[in-house]
């Protein structure tokens, strides 16, 4: 068996899955925002689903991380292997994806060593670093400051388009 696959139970029998390879980041980005950036472990989602529909085809992906302040996401965090750079804009429709009426403002997409802080709506770069990401405090001044931005049904459809790519595809 290949390292990192286990053997487990499908509806065709036996067949290798693969573990959970991110869990140690995951757990670490947590700690990090709950003991170094003030947030709450209740306002703390992991593994949030989301299913991109574009005709014929349906794909399942996730959110590996995402902060919600007063029941608005405030910010979206996905793990992936390899170049940071290259998955940016996934992460960046992902994000938007994971509620049109009001996307977070903050993305980040990271390998787990290396970080990429985007802001949702203008693609720009926030930083590198998980230090750069704000407290929970600058985080809810942020949100009061920055009215959401909801996508129309035409921008909802191109970001299905291009999450679709970058997890499906890419």
């Amino acid at each position: 068996m290949a390292p990192g696959l286990v053997s487990c139970q499908c509806d065709q029998g036996v067949c290798e899955c693969q573990t959970d390879v991110f869990k140690p980041e995951r757990e670490r980005i947590v700690r990090f925002l709950i003991e170094e950036k003030g947030y709450r472990p209740e306002e703390i989602k992991l593994l949030v689903p989301l299913t991109v529909e574009i005709p014929g085809k349906r794909l399942h992906t996730k959110a590996d991380i995402v902060v919600e302040l007063e029941g608005r996401p405030a910010i979206c965090i996905r793990l992936h292997e390899g170049s940071v750079v290259s998955r940016e804009r996934g992460t960046i429709a992902a994000a938007r994806l994971l509620n049109p009426e009001a996307p977070p403002p903050i993305c980040v997409q990271t390998n787990g060593q290396e970080y990429s802080i985007l802001d949702t709506y203008t693609k720009k770069s926030l930083g590198e670093r998980l230090e750069d990401l704000p407290s929970r405090e600058e985080m809810l001044k942020i949100l009061r400051e920055k009215p959401p931005r909801p996508l129309s049904p035409k921008q909802i459809e191109a970001e299905q388009k291009i999450l679709f790519f970058y997890d499906g595809i890419g």
